[in-house]
């Protein structure tokens, strides 16, 4: 063997290292031909020999005709009974979720709970969320106002509340204080 043909063994050898050797397992592999199973076809006929059966049965004794009636009857029922609470426990979830607040306000986390007592929890929160807001109007919001303009300005929170604090208190208890020297 001369030396160029060593080196071209070589380069072969170091070619078929580069490729997977995955790419050749796919070439050479085949897919398994699909072989149905074959049918027994003595279990077949007695299969169908007893669904006739049945059928016949059923079609010629009254007393069999009418429990397979009656059953399917409950069966029925009793499907469209799940159904029906279903759907009923689906539309309490909707409004339970659409009134969270509400609900939680009154300590209720319980999804399934009744709408109409859903709907007694929201009428009392909008009754107590009115209450607050006019109150409200009068002790929280004006400092929150206050420190929301006044933070502007400062770039600092902790002395907008400060400032917005003492004259909420000027505007409240000066009026108070000129008042009580008059007298």
């Amino acid at each position: 063997m001369n030396f160029s043909q060593e080196l071209a063994e070589i380069d072969e050898k170091a070619e078929v290292r580069k490729k997977s050797i995955f790419d050749n397992v796919k070439k050479d592999i085949a897919p398994a031909p699909v072989v149905e199973p074959k049918k027994d076809e003595k279990a077949e006929l007695v299969d169908n020999m007893f669904k006739q059966a049945v059928v016949h049965e059923i079609a010629n004794n009254e007393d069999l005709k009418n429990k397979v009636l009656d059953t399917a009857g409950t069966y029925t029922e009793t499907k469209m009974e799940t159904i029906k609470k279903d759907v009923d426990t689906e539309y309490k979830k909707a409004v339970y979720e659409n009134n969270q607040d509400a609900c939680e306000a009154y300590g209720f986390n319980e999804k399934t709970t009744p709408t109409w007592a859903v709907r007694m929890m929201k009428f009392g929160y909008s009754i107590m969320l009115a209450i607050y807001v006019f109150l409200a109007s009068f002790t929280v919001m004006p400092i929150i106002f206050l420190v929301k303009k006044i933070s502007v300005g400062l770039k600092h929170t902790w002395i907008a509340v400060i400032f917005a604090l003492i004259i909420y208190l000027g505007v409240i208890f000066v009026p108070i204080l000129v008042a009580m020297a008059q007298h």
